[in-house]
């Protein structure tokens, strides 16, 4: 043992002098450099990063610009600070180095798109936030809207299903503003509204996405009370042809799946609803395991979804061309499997764009834009509603497959999920087919200087098909005698025989405006000026067709089904819009800046005379950090800028009872068919009859909104803060009357406009970019708050003021507020309860203090599903070639409902197993064992507090680490970059749902699960 010590004191020590010795020759070849950074007004510059390249060796100018720092001879240092260009200096002989480094014109010049055109950054006026597509495609989905979300202040969303070929993300701008249709707007390379709308945009495809929140979104008029999001696709750019290679791979897997009671918890609880259903022999077998015919133990959810499925993306570019043509062309392709194992859930997408600029002159420039895509999504027959309602319901007691392999009973009408789930109960197979065209020109009067006349044009087109087959299940029960395939029989269930059902539908869009510009400088003075006209017309035709009676599945087709029970129907509408627009800016040096949009909207929605409105928009900004007091006296702020608007936006989309958008005329009367009523001869036949009574004074929505903002940056651009407070109040909302209509009456009014609302909030972007040596670093942190309180809208008469929905969120609901379990009957005893309680039934407030408790002790939550805050944090670093990217999402305010059907009907969720109330363990969290909607507390119409949970959460929404290869042997090779990277999104989330994912919105946990991607790709340009 002393031996070892002394020769590890020995070695120790050779180390400690071998460094030494290292140390002072490596000193020996190095010198102090000493200088100053300034600007090119001479002003010195605080933080600049000094550093030597390819090391990590650095330091940061004081406050007076100065810095000193021992680097090796022969180096070089460079000069890099935000919003500045760097610079390079080799050292040689030097001993003091001095630097002016110059701004960074890009950075300066950096502009954002708003309605119908681009503005500088510094000059807009508006609300106005914006992410580009490099930022979006780092989250692997298929569908754009659940890239968007934590990404953007003002933009709220939650996603409340994730599967293949749906489950985009619900987005609002700001909250909810309305009763009605709550969307906002989608504008794609400057047309309105295309179908298909984003969900399926290729983020490998745009350039960059604006959301117009305030003033900025009135241009859009009958259309943007709920705000507007631009999205603009990739151009090409002068040069030789660029070639770029985009594939990854990877797979998904739910983020969160319910966890159900066994077979032996589910047993147990049964015998507390039903004593003596099953014997302590039953229960031990359930356990063991051993018994796998008589006394099965199922995983339900485990049986269906298998660990986990692949998913893909390709893209294919190429862009370039000269001072004449450019072009932009990307070929892509993704698909996704289903979660399901022996999955019947596909979703393939295949799609083609082609942008060109043809400039023929200074004069005089065209762009053209083509895109195609094809879309095929295959379902199970069933939907996933039903599916997932059959995994969380099915008993653990019963068998997904018997052991010889064949599949078990249904739970009721043919529902085995676990067959269900593949193509053995059919298929639903979608087909979209899109392709889109736009044209616009642009033309310069040479002889009026600043005078510009543009036009636009797009025609669009969209096929959609539907086959889908249902056919007879095949379930096998047991005797419960022969442990074998002899002791089966079989049966069809949930259909006697096929059907067929197609489905096919068309739609063209055709969109043209027309457009006067004139933009001049006028010393300081500069002034804009737009004006435009627009019409868009759309067209839609549906037809279906429908069979039974197929004697075999072999062969689906129409003609193949029965001559009975036959269904044929369609239907169509078209649309149409005239509307005018424009804008008048101007500023003073950039510094006091005022803009005035304006809409005039005609919609085929209304009578002619409510047919026009009229929105108006108006917003200032004042760049204080251009005063000349501003720049002598408070140099620690670089920018500031104060800003406010006013504006009166609509919304002409109109909901039907069930939320989807009605297309039907509301000003005037409709009929429908009846097959009874009128006989002739031995029959009946139909006679038509009126559906609605008409509102000839029906017109849009109109919300006002009020902005005040702010934007400034300190240390010198490293600290930007953009921040801003609303207010928006929508009236003229379309509402019935029949609440406080006496059903006695008969009567049903039509869809008023009376309803009014409130939102307010605000919301704020604040973001730190720097560099230390090599280490270039970045943070930003967004967030939102909102909330909304209805002002008016029908109300039943004589509701007590704690009960009525004026005053409160829209979508709040009623509950009765629990206060705990009842332990033993001398609780009951002395507490108000509902008649019949029995130890272990819920508690509920009395209230209004009467004694007794029944309706009139439910109360209106303040609380929805909807957050009303929502944030996120972007984390990123790069560093000699690696790059990392980390989004952190969270939201807080909302709160989820979850009770499930159980019972008798359907099992149990593990935690109410756990938490349950018994008569060994009475002083537990939950109530009893419940049996179906028996029970007071779990009827569907008795929603209490005691199965809200509340829906804050956050999570790691999205991670990405890549690394970037650089040396001669990539142009050797044809590489221009090179870039491995892996990615993933939600990849783990804090809360305290535990049952279910925080944003999904299923009270009986019946949804398709949102999922976690993790995938691994390749970057190539050549």
């Amino acid at each position: 043992m002393e031996r070892y010590s002394l020769n590890h004191l020995f070695r120790t020590l050779g180390c400690f002098l071998l460094c030494v010795m290292f140390t002072a020759t490596a000193f020996a070849q190095q010198k102090t450099i000493k200088g100053t950074v300034v600007d090119v007004t001479g002003e010195p510059l605080i933080g600049v990063n000094v550093s030597v390249k390819g090391t990590t060796i650095g330091i940061i100018t004081d406050i007076d610009g100065n810095y000193t720092l021992e680097v090796p001879s022969n180096s070089t240092i460079v000069f890099s600070y935000i919003g500045y260009q760097s610079q390079e200096v080799p050292v040689g002989s030097q001993s003091t180095i001095n630097v002016t480094l110059k701004e960074d014109t890009q950075k300066l010049e950096e502009v954002v798109v708003v309605g119908y055109g681009t503005q500088k950054k510094v000059t807009v006026t508006g609300s106005v936030a914006s992410v580009t597509g490099e930022e979006l495609k780092a989250s692997p989905t298929s569908n754009l809207t659940n890239a968007m979300v934590g990404r953007m202040p003002g933009v709220i969303g939650f996603q409340t299903a994730d599967e293949p070929g749906g489950g985009s993300t619900t987005i609002r701008i700001r909250g909810t503003n309305s009763l009605g249709s709550k969307d906002p707007l989608i504008v794609i390379d400057g047309i309105p509204d295309r179908d298909g709308g984003m969900n399926r945009i290729n983020p490998n495809e745009i350039e960059s996405m604006s959301v117009l929140k305030d003033a900025s979104a009135a241009i859009y008029g009958a259309r943007a009370a709920n705000g507007v999001i631009l999205i603009t696709t990739k151009r090409g750019k002068e040069g030789k042809p660029s070639v770029s290679f985009n594939a990854n791979a990877g797979f998904s897997q739910p983020t969160r799946i319910p966890k159900m009671a066994n077979a032996y918890e589910y047993a147990t609880m049964i015998n507390e609803i039903n004593p003596g259903t099953y014997t302590e022999d039953a229960l031990g077998k359930f356990q063991s395991g051993e018994d796998p015919w008589g006394y099965p133990n199922t995983d339900w959810f485990n049986t269906i979804l298998k660990p986990a499925s692949p998913l893909y993306r390709v893209d294919l570019g190429v862009n370039g061309g000269t001072e004449k043509v450019k072009y932009f062309v990307n070929l892509a392709a993704n698909g996704e499997d289903g979660l399901y194992k022996n999955s019947a859930n596909r979703y393939d997408q295949y799609s083609l764009r082609t942008n060109l600029d043809i400039t023929p002159s200074k004069y005089v420039k065209f762009t053209l834009g083509t895109t195609g895509r094809f879309e095929y999504t295959q379902y199970p027959a069933k939907s996933a509603g039903d599916i997932f309602n059959g995994a969380r319901r099915s008993f653990p007691t019963s068998p997904a497959f018997w052991p010889t392999g064949e599949p078990g009973p249904a739970i009721e009408r043919g529902d085995n999920p676990a067959v269900t789930c593949t193509d053995a109960a059919g298929f639903d197979k979608q087909k979209n087919y899109y392709v889109q065209n736009n044209i616009s020109a642009e033309v310069k009067i040479p002889w009026i200087e600043g005078l510009t006349l543009r036009g636009n044009a797009s025609y669009d087109i969209h096929f959609y098909n539907r086959n889908l087959l249902k056919k007879p299940i095949i379930l096998y029960s047991w005797d419960g005698i022969n442990r074998d395939a002899s002791g089966l029989s079989a049966s069809a269930q949930w259909l006697s025989s096929p059907e067929l059902t197609r489905e096919h539908s068309e739609q063209t869009d055709w969109m043209t405006n027309a457009m006067i510009d004139y933009n001049r400088t006028f010393g300081k003075h500069t002034i804009g000026i737009t004006f435009g006209v627009e019409a868009q017309k759309k067209h839609y035709e549906y037809t279906l067709a429908k069979r039974v009676g197929f004697l075999t599945d072999s062969k689906p087709e129409l003609n193949l089904g029965g001559a009975t029970n036959q269904l044929a129907e369609g239907y169509s509408w078209e649309e149409s819009r005239l509307n005018y627009f424009g804008r008048l800016s101007y500023n003073y040096l950039e510094r006091y800046l005022v803009e005035f949009v304006w809409r005039a909207d005609g919609s085929y929605r209304f009578p002619k005379s409510e047919r026009y409105g009229f929105f108006p928009g108006v917003s200032a900004a004042w760049r204080v950090s251009e005063e000349s007091w501003w720049k002598e006296n408070i140099r620690f702020i670089d920018y500031f800028k104060l800003r406010g608007s006013v504006s009166q936006t609509g919304n002409d989309a109109l909901l039907n009872a069930d939320g989807n958008y009605d297309r039907s005329i509301q000003y005037l009367n409709t009929y429908g068919f009846r097959n009874y009523g009128i006989p002739f001869g031995t029959t009946e036949s139909q006679r038509l009859y009126p559906t609605r009574t008409p509102n000839e004074k029906i017109t849009w929505e109109v919300g006002t909104t009020y902005d005040v903002g702010l934007d400034f940056k300190f240390l010198n651009n490293r600290l930007s803060i953009e921040a801003d407070a609303f207010y928006h109040k929508r009236t003229n909302m379309l509402i019935s009357r029949n609440a406080s209509l006496p059903e006695i009456t008969g009567i049903t009014l039509p869809r008023e406009n009376l309803g009014e609302m409130k939102n307010r909030g605000f919301e704020m972007l604040a973001s730190w970019n720097d560099r230390i040596g090599e280490v270039e670093y970045y943070a930003s942190f967004n967030m939102t708050y909102a909330r909304n309180k209805i002002l008016f809208w029908d109300e039943t008469p004589g509701v007590p003021e704690y009960q009525k929905s004026t005053g409160m969120p829209v979508g709040s609901d009623l509950y009765y507020i629990a206060d705990g379990i009842f332990n033993d009957q001398a609780e009951i005893d002395s507490y108000p309860h509902w008649e019949g309680t029995v130890p272990g039934d819920v508690k509920f407030v009395d209230y209004n203090n009467d004694g007794v408790i029944d309706a009139n002790d439910k109360v209106r939550s303040d609380k929805t599903d909807e957050p009303r805050f929502v944030g996120g944090l972007t984390l990123g670093l790069n560093w000699r070639g690696w790059d990392l990217m980390a989004l952190f999402q969270g939201a807080t305010g909302g709160q989820v409902y979850i009770m499930t059907w159980s019972g008798t009907i359907g099992n149990f969720l593990k935690s109410y197993y756990d938490e349950r109330w018994t008569a060994d363990e009475p002083y537990k969290n939950g109530p009893r064992t419940y049996e179906r909607e028996n029970q007071y507390w779990a009827n569907p119409n008795n929603y209490s507090t005691i199965f809200l949970r509340n829906a804050n959460y956050l999570r790691l929404k999205n991670l990405e680490i890549g690394y970037s290869f650089s040396g001669d042997w990539m142009k050797k090779a044809g590489f221009s970059k090179l870039r491995l990277y892996t990615n993933g999104s939600n990849l783990f989330t804090i809360d305290g749902v535990k049952d279910a994912d925080p944003e999904a919105r299923s009270e009986d946990l019946n949804s398709y699960p949102v999922r976690r991607v993790i995938n691994f790709g390749v970057q190539a340009t050549f």
